[in-house]
């Protein structure tokens, strides 16, 4: 391993496949590192832009980071395309192909038990939104300052009562949708600030549905979009990032 380069982790999987036909962070190819019934696709980086230093100034550049997470995400995906993974969080590095071996060795258990549940799975996103009313084109103009007072006060009131029955009806699709998965997180609306929507996010949640079931988790979904108090955005099918737990983190 050359003195100047350090180890960049993407994925965990089993097996002896080959490492994708992918570039990494730094436009390098990807390779695999073996231990035992486990391998690391990783990549070969160079210090000067990924030490402990360097990295830290790097992650705080918008633009380092778009495209850096873009290419550890084309990664990830390749290495999922045909056989299960352990997505690695964003940034993890080891010393040398030493340093991963030692990685995959003390951490097997977890690896293999993270590999066995999302083996034949993938994971789905749904977000819900506050459905905007309907513009009331007959509402009345105020003929004085107490008269708007009075109708912004029974706005905010109606916009309450409207965000609540959201809420509601956001809650009872994230159930309805967990009949159709085999695990389900639901994150606080307040940590996807970036959803690049005006609209107020009610349910920001993830799926690992098993393939068998992708065709009947995705007809539940599909009945939610009559909704008269949400919009909904699904994505998918993804690596399985937010159901390896501590695996994916290292």
């Amino acid at each position: 391993m050359d003195s100047d380069k350090a180890v960049w982790v993407y994925v965990v999987r089993g097996g002896s496949a080959p490492a994708p036909d992918a570039t990494g962070v730094s436009g390098e190819p990807v390779r695999c590192v073996f231990a035992g019934d486990l391998a690391a696709v990783v990549g070969s980086v160079p210090l000067a832009e990924f030490s402990a230093d360097a990295l830290q100034r790097n992650l705080n550049d918008f633009d380092w980071l778009a495209a850096a997470s873009r290419a550890h995400h084309g990664v990830v995906e390749a290495s999922a395309a045909d056989e299960p993974v352990i997505p690695v969080r964003l940034a993890v590095l080891c010393r040398d192909d030493d340093g991963v071996r030692r990685l995959l060795t003390e951490r097997h258990d977890d690896f293999r038990d993270a590999l066995a549940l999302v083996n034949g799975r993938a994971e789905w996103g749904v977000r819900a939104y506050v459905r905007p009313p309907a513009d009331d084109a007959a509402a009345d103009r105020p003929i004085s300052g107490a008269d708007y007072l009075r109708q912004r006060r029974d706005s905010l009131r109606r916009g309450r009562s409207n965000l609540a029955a959201a809420e509601l009806a956001a809650s009872n699709m994230y159930r309805a949708l967990l009949r159709h998965a085999v695990a389900g997180h639901s994150r606080p609306s307040s940590e996807s600030s970036l959803t690049g929507r005006r609209a107020h996010l009610v349910l920001n949640a993830t799926y690992l549905v098993d393939e068998a079931e992708t065709a009947g988790f995705l007809s539940a979904a599909q009945q939610f979009d009559q909704s008269e108090l949400l919009t909904i955005d699904r994505s998918g099918p993804w690596p399985p990032y937010s159901f390896v737990g501590a695996a994916g983190e290292l």
